[in-house]
């Protein structure tokens, strides 16, 4: 199932995840961050969204600490690589899960050289995207 597939979203099985994990979308697209949003809402999960890379990393600096990340690559003032780059070397920041989303194949090299997991493509399958914020919450929780 992709975004946009099914307005119903309230027949879900999947269960609900402990609405104190607070996930961080960077995403630039209006529409598609408006509307991940709101699925993550209806998953259970606290939102807070950035249109850009700059305000992301600002926003990573500042409490509560965001749980987990999911990253639009192509973003402006500062791409996803850049901010992911500059997660890392801030020890504060630098363990927060990154769930990476992109509507372009990305080059394995660099994915690997910034510790990313294999990104998900755009349109994006929501049932994929889900299970891989519950994959990383639960690696970051162990």
């Amino acid at each position: 199932m992709q975004i946009g597939d099914d307005p119903d979203i309230s027949h879900r099985t999947t269960p609900r995840t402990a609405p104190r994990t607070l996930i961080l979308l960077v995403e630039d697209d209006f529409v598609l961050r408006s509307s991940l949003s709101e699925l993550l809402e209806s998953e259970g999960f606290r939102v807070e969204s950035c249109a850009d890379g700059r305000e992301a990393y600002h926003r990573l600096h500042r409490q509560p600490t965001p749980d987990l990340m999911i990253l639009d690559i192509m973003l402006p003032y500062l791409d996803g690589f850049e901010l992911r780059a500059l997660q890392r070397k801030s020890p504060p920041i630098a363990n927060i899960p990154v769930v990476v989303i992109s509507a372009h194949d990305l080059d394995r090299q660099t994915v690997e050289e910034l510790g990313l997991s294999p990104p998900l493509r755009k349109p994006l399958d929501v049932d994929g995207l889900l299970s891989r914020i519950r994959d990383a919450g639960s690696e970051a929780a162990g």
